[in-house]
């Protein structure tokens, strides 16, 4: 494929329904889109579909696509195709890349780890407390925060990784000009401050419900590793999981209540072999950083030596405890408390254990029967 003028490219990609294939057997028949436009009603026919045929004819005939690269450009707008020497790497790799895509801000540094964070709209209170903490501690070690700009999880780890100082890049549904959800401006406006957002969709594109499947591959593909914080057991979330793992990235869920709706996703992504991410550090040892590579190898070879730190749990008959999983058990009583309250117990105790790995031997505990969850709190089992 020859290398081609932008403005021609733009042409071409504005074009209803263009893809790759499409594009890529146009310009090998004729070289550039220039000469696709002049020879319309040849490339017309090797357009599949009456639909795009009609589209290559229409847009042959109008200047619309020249002005609207102008206006673009005036408005801070950027494109790249497939042909273009800055179009990104790891796009290429996919199975299925799109011909071109349009960006405010930046685009991702390929050589700067990146980590996507998805996970449901209609999130719990856990849920957004650990997006949160994830996002503003990748961000803080300088990870890229990759997500969608959605209400939730999505919104929450974006918002919480800028606060903290990092970079965080939103791939959209409808084209890159407007803002969806709305009530996501804000972070909408910082982003193109301080990462960027990005869309497959040419500007002017209005965010419809069938456009966001296919967008969450560009969210992985992105990507280094997926994370995943609660996703129900049927989600849109999960097709991003799919994506991810045909594209050869690491993925990675936060367990949840064995109790909670919004969790069984996440739980049974864990049960077919993702990674567990208790904390940032899990997710930054798996990129190789050595900056935390010393503190996360401790900790994981300290909850692997349970044989030798168990103890008999003199709480429930045949209950083993590990040293962490008594010093929850000792910060519950018969009356329910929350994460945060357990949370602090333990903190004044003048120990320091993880949200979610807190959660995690939560859960542990309720399997082992020495405690059950009510309405999301915890209580020892009687």
């Amino acid at each position: 494929m020859n290398k081609d003028d932008r403005a021609d490219l733009y042409w071409l990609y504005a074009i209803p329904g263009m893809g790759l294939k499409t594009a890529e057997r146009l310009l090998d028949t004729f070289g550039s889109a220039a000469q696709i436009r002049k020879n319309a009603k040849r490339a017309a026919a090797l357009v599949g579909g009456e639909a795009g045929r009609q589209a290559l004819l229409a847009c042959a005939k109008s200047d619309h696509a020249e002005r609207t690269y102008e206006k673009i450009l005036a408005r801070g707008i950027r494109f790249t195709a497939f042909p273009l020497p800055d179009y990104p790497e790891k796009l290429r790799r996919i199975p299925d890349p799109p011909f071109g895509i349009t960006w405010m801000g930046s685009l991702p540094d390929e050589h700067l780890p990146a980590v996507a964070v998805v996970g449901a709209r209609q999130c719990s209170e856990y849920g957004r407390c650990l997006a949160a903490h994830f996002g503003a501690d990748l961000g803080a070690a300088g990870v890229q925060v990759i997500s969608g700009m959605a209400v939730g999880i999505d919104g929450i780890a974006q918002r919480n990784a800028l606060q903290a100082g990092g970079k965080s890049f939103a791939l959209l549904g409808g084209g890159v000009d407007i803002c969806y959800p709305q009530g996501n401006r804000d972070l909408y406006d910082s982003l193109r401050e301080n990462g960027g957002v990005i869309a497959e969709r040419p500007p002017g594109t209005e965010p419809l419900r069938q456009y966001f499947p296919a967008r969450n591959r560009l969210i992985s593909a992105f990507c280094d590793i997926l994370l995943v914080i609660e996703a129900r057991q049927r989600s849109g979330t999960l097709i991003t999981v799919d994506m991810a793992l045909e594209q050869g990235r690491d993925v990675f869920a936060v367990p949840g209540r064995v109790t909670d709706a919004l969790s069984v996703g996440c739980n049974n992504l864990i049960r077919q072999g993702a990674g567990i991410a208790s904390s940032a550090e899990d997710l930054l040892y798996a990129l190789g950083m050595k900056n935390s590579a010393n503190h996360v190898e401790k900790d994981r070879k300290t909850r692997s030596k349970k044989t030798d730190q168990r103890r008999p749990g003199a709480f429930s008959p045949g209950a083993v405890l590990t040293d962490e999983e008594a010093a929850v058990f000792s910060a519950l009583d018969l009356q329910p408390r929350s994460l945060d309250e357990i949370a602090g117990i333990i903190a004044a105790q003048g120990r320091h254990i993880p949200l979610p790995l807190l959660m995690e031997h939560l859960v542990d505990l309720c399997v082992k029967r020495v405690v059950r969850e009510e309405a999301g709190r915890f209580l020892l089992r009687n």
